[in-house]
């Protein structure tokens, strides 16, 4: 998806007297806001070189405000949507002893302005960016940035900010610091290496569940400029879910604690007033595949859209009066009507679907499914999730991680009904429509998702054409057992399963790397076993597996490595390695689980098997759910700690093994699966 940066201007650097060699510093400004008067700025040399072998430096002093700053324009020398390095020293004068850490950051920050005169200050940064710094020590920066703004772009100013605690609303020291070499160039990355001698994922897949299985990864805006990546997908991959730009708030511009611009239209016969939606996130992915597809006739990507309606991620101010979170006069919350919230929900679920499936989008033949609702079943209780899930989250947050405001306004699943019945109404005939949920092998969780489908169908004018399970696993939980339970309830009312995160949290501390090269060993043989589950349930009447997809390319990328309060998520604390292909862009044992694991471990599949209480279910905990949540779960987890036992990291390698049945090459082939040492024999269905 990647395209060649575009040629430099005529200058032949992109910041000007970056090296201040010339002592003459009008390219560099001290403030764009009208703060210049008084400050000082001027260019020091040193009698040894220090840095890079630097000499001369630029200096600031006589501050006034946390906002004067080392600051230049360089608005014709780059283009909007490339990735440029960048490196320089910097260091904080002795004004700055004995300040504490929060009062001696310095950070490159960039901003753009587009042509409305409309400033983004979230710049899209790489590497060593900000930093707490030592007063009288030259310390270096380096890193990559991206020029982005949702908008045509007019200006583009680079800074290098010292402000003291809060972005400059708390207190600052406003002393004298100084920088030196700053270099700005064209980002040219190193080609990387995949492993092209090792069998093709998506072709190996194929031929165990049938021509038309989606072998999927995740994408999003961070990822779509990254070569290593890139390679990757097109190799084993044919299907691509937007992993974040689809959602409610990126779909409102991420402006999460005020409302979008308001318009008032007709809708269904009456005014509606509602807010603008924001498309750029998404359609800068979109674009990157459209692009590919019309190069590469015979690789086409097909898109999964994630995903329409979310307790999290989705603004508070949607679900209230006017758009604006506040209380009525009797303290109560000012939650609009489930009769006006019912025409919003018509409203985003039209203007979503059209925009990106309609007869008029460039993107209709892009997708191939939809999640219509994420995770409206409860953790704890097992049934569907209400606005008091978590007391620690307050009605008036700007977004929810556990709580929905879905049920505040309706107190009831009447939102997911329409939910579906919505969706059915404006998508494409041949557009799959999804119900996606995490913690799905949980025993009480099933059956409420069990619940939710079955309600879901028996009403009139609404379709589910597969459940999405998340599988967001470890190495412990779920039980080999609870897996294929979980995919029998949900194929026997909606006979097609999609696995649609995939990824496998860590167990241990990664830093040593015998830690790692265990935990290597035992998340392929975890990922071996769900596999192995997988290929037996397609091959039986009434279960269909019709897509696997991975939560990230390579480990690197892991939504995991980073903290997260939605559902599945880590809490950032330790290094991950969850997926496939490692951060070299490598395989890893995992990769052959899918392929062939007697590759790694030639003994696999030949154990006894080992008997498990059919009885005695297994607890899934969410780590990260609330509080409120994990004493509801308690009761189940201690209940089930005999097992438990049975699947701990040091247990792992004795669970029951199933064995990689022969590829298919035609309907009515028969497979054979070693069990317990006797053979087993299963025909696959047509697909």
């Amino acid at each position: 998806f990647t395209k060649e940066p575009a040629p430099l201007p005529k200058r032949s650097t992109i910041v000007a007297n970056g090296d201040f060699a010339n002592a003459d510093l009008s390219d560099w400004h001290a403030s764009y806001w009208g703060q210049e008067d008084g400050v000082s700025m001027f260019q020091e040399v040193s009698s040894k070189p220090f840095g890079d072998g630097s000499t001369y430096f630029a200096s600031y002093n006589k501050r006034t405000s946390p906002y004067q700053c080392f600051a230049q324009d360089i608005t014709e020398y780059v283009e909007q949507n490339e990735i440029y390095t960048f490196s320089f020293w910097a260091k904080l004068s002795d004004d700055y002893k004995g300040a504490p850490d929060t009062q001696r950051v310095v950070q490159f920050s960039p901003y753009t302005v587009d042509k409305e005169g409309v400033a983004d200050y979230n710049p899209k940064l790489e590497g060593t960016y900000l930093q707490v710094l030592e007063p009288g020590v030259w310390t270096k920066f380096e890193g990559k940035y991206k020029v982005t703004n949702a908008n045509d772009i007019s200006s583009v100013i680079i800074r290098i900010l010292e402000q003291g605690t809060d972005y400059g609303q708390g207190d600052c020291v406003l002393g004298g610091y100084s920088i030196a070499d700053f270099k700005m160039d064209v980002y040219v990355p190193d080609p990387p290496s995949i492993d092209e001698d090792v069998p093709n994922l998506d072709e190996t897949l194929k031929g165990v569940f049938g021509d038309d299985l989606i072998v999927g990864n995740s994408l999003t805006v961070n990822s779509i400029d990254d070569i290593g990546t890139e390679m990757i997908l097109n190799k084993h991959f044919n299907a691509i879910t937007i992993g974040n730009e689809l959602k409610p708030d990126a779909l409102f511009g991420y402006s999460n604690s005020q409302h979008t611009k308001l318009q008032t239209i007709t809708f269904n016969g009456q005014e509606l007033l509602v807010p603008t939606l924001d498309y750029s996130r998404a359609e800068m992915v979109l674009d990157k595949i459209v692009k590919w597809n019309k190069e590469n006739p015979d690789h086409q990507f097909k898109v999964r859209g994630h995903v329409l309606v979310w307790h999290a991620q989705t603004p508070e101010w949607f679900f209230r009066e006017n758009y604006v979170v506040a209380q009525n006069a009797d303290g109560s919350e000012n939650y609009v009507t489930p009769e006006l919230m019912s025409l919003r929900l018509e409203w985003y679920i039209k203007t979503v679907l059209e925009h990106f499936t309609g007869e008029d989008s460039e993107y209709k033949d892009l997708f191939y499914g939809w999640d219509v609702v994420n995770e409206a079943i409860s953790d704890g209780s097992g049934s569907y999730r209400t606005d008091k899930i978590a007391n620690g989250e307050k009605p008036s947050d700007p977004t929810h991680g556990s709580n929905s405001s879905w049920w505040a306004v309706y107190g009831s699943n009447e939102y997911i009904i329409k939910a579906f019945q919505f969706a059915n109404k404006y998508a494409p005939a041949d557009l799959e429509l999804y119900y996606n949920d995490y913690n799905e092998c949980n025993n009480t969780k099933v059956k409420g998702i069990v619940k939710l489908l079955t309600d879901v169908l028996a009403a009139e004018g609404t379709r589910i054409d597969a459940m999405g399970m998340q599988a967001h696993y470890n190495l412990m939980n779920p039980s080999n057992r609870m897996f294929e339970d979980a995919i029998r309830a949900y194929a026997a009312v909606v006979g097609n399963v999609q696995i649609t995160e995939f990824d496998m949290k860590a167990s241990r501390d990664l830093s040593s790397e015998k830690n790692l090269m265990d935990e290597y060993a035992e998340q392929g043989r975890r990922y071996a076993d769900f596999y192995s589950i997988l290929k037996k349930l397609d091959a039986e009447e009434g279960i269909e597996i019709t897509g696997i997809t991975f939560w990230g390319v390579s480990d690197k990328d892991s939504w995991l490595q980073s903290s997260s309060n939605v559902g599945g998520g880590s809490d950032g604390t330790m290094t991950q390695c969850p997926l496939l292909f490692d951060s070299n862009y490598k395989v890893k044992p995992s990769f052959w689980a899918f392929v062939d694991y007697t590759v790694v471990d030639p003994a696999y599949g030949q154990e006894p098997e080992q008997i498990v209480d059919e009885d005695t279910p297994l607890g899934d905990v969410d780590p990260e759910a609330p509080k409120d949540e994990k004493v509801e779960e308690k009761v189940e987890q201690t209940e089930t700690k005999t097992e438990d036992a049975q699947t701990s990291s040091d247990a792992v390698e004795a669970q029951p093994k199933k064995a990689n049945p022969v590829p298919f090459v035609a309907a009515g082939v028969v497979a054979v699966v070693l069990i317990a040492g006797s053979a087993v024999l299963f025909l696959k269905k047509k697909k």
